[in-house]
């Protein structure tokens, strides 16, 4: 029998199914999915659909769930592209997984919180990088410290401990999650070579030169269920990233020799608003290299690639504390990103 059952809210999201996947791959773990609308795709683990702001939907649900051990949240309140994210909503949500699991499983161990870098403002403007898990709390609030604060004083005497990971740049070698750097960089290069176009940097000149990190959705996986069964890592957070740092403008020649493209300049353009046209030029890719039908709304999501390559600072987390805590897998981003291309490319996603 699995020592551990983890109930994994948000299983839809590219961290809910890569975590459930590695999870489900060790004997030591149960996995129980938990969506609004789980994925079409087969499992070898029960999904539960429930819409966690509806909180007697969440009671109905998961009421005989009395083997979970670890909520492993990683959902988020629905949010049109341009909108913050709701603090209320997000913290609802939780609640009401909580309020539901809390009194059906007396085995109750850990919680884990899917955060960001956006808990140290890296969303709004330069701040202090690398950002360490102890730097304060920005004024600006955000629902990562509403749910955070929810599951602090909510475990207060209780037999489970909470921690939370912070991750940045999220990548699965899973294709078709639009959400993905990786995905808008190759399916950009995809339509510009079709074009007849050189391998241009879609963002900002200080975004180009700027620090960045991105994180491996396994490796991302590993790092929470290590965080979450180390006795010494409750009731804190962690920084997960690749644990290395890149430059865009070191990069892109790599990525352009990939793809078989000359590397063109800086060209700052809005990629939700140039690729809007481009699905045609898409399915003249799909046909002319036989390649899997995805569709163009579901090849990349063109509004994160923006968000990604748009601020002119730096994005940085120190990983410190996660090595010191015993976790000590990193990976080299330029090479694993190449290596997603490689396998996107085999998977017949890419030409």
């Amino acid at each position: 029998m699995a020592r551990y059952c983890a109930l994994i809210p948000g299983f839809s999201g590219v961290v809910g199914r890569g975590l459930a996947r590695f999870l489900a791959a060790h004997r030591d773990w149960e996995v129980i999915g938990l969506a609004r609308r789980p994925p079409a795709e087969r499992v070898d683990f029960p999904v539960i659909a429930a819409d966690l702001a509806d909180a007697a939907a969440c009671r109905a649900r998961l009421g005989a769930l009395t083997r979970v051990t670890h909520v492993l949240y990683c959902a988020r309140a629905r949010h049109t592209a341009n909108a913050k994210e709701p603090i209320d909503a997000n913290a609802a949500m939780l609640r009401n997984v909580i309020d539901a699991i809390e009194p059906a499983a007396p085995g109750l161990r850990h919680v884990h919180l899917l955060q960001g870098s956006k808990y140290y403002g890296a969303d709004l403007g330069p701040y202090q990088t690398p950002a360490k898990e102890s730097d304060p709390r920005i004024r600006e609030d955000n629902w990562y410290y509403a749910q955070e604060d929810f599951v602090t004083e909510r475990s207060r005497g209780k037999a489970w401990h909470w921690s939370a990971s912070r991750p940045h740049g999220i990548c699965d070698y899973a294709p078709g999650e639009p959400r993905s750097i990786a995905m808008v960089i190759a399916v950009h290069a995809a339509i510009a070579k079709e074009l007849g176009q050189p391998l241009c940097f879609p963002g900002t000149p200080g975004n180009f030169h700027a620090h960045y990190q991105c994180t491996d959705a396994t490796l991302l996986a590993k790092a929470i269920a290590w965080i979450t069964t180390a006795p010494a890592c409750a009731n804190q957070a962690f920084n997960v990233t690749n644990g290395d740092f890149i430059r865009w403008q070191n990069l892109w020649p790599r990525f352009a020799d990939f793809f078989g493209m000359q590397a063109g300049p800086v060209t700052t353009v809005r990629l939700a608003q140039v690729m809007a046209d481009k699905a045609p030029v898409w399915e003249r890719i799909i046909r002319k290299h036989g390649l899997r039908p995805t569709p163009y709304a579901r090849a990349a999501l063109w509004s994160y690639g923006d968000f990604v390559f748009t601020p002119d600072w730096a994005i940085m987390s120190d990983t410190l504390k996660l090595r010191q805590s015993g976790f000590g897998e990193t990976l080299d981003t330029g090479k694993w990103l190449l290596d997603l291309f490689g396998h996107y490319r085999q998977a017949r996603v890419i030409p």
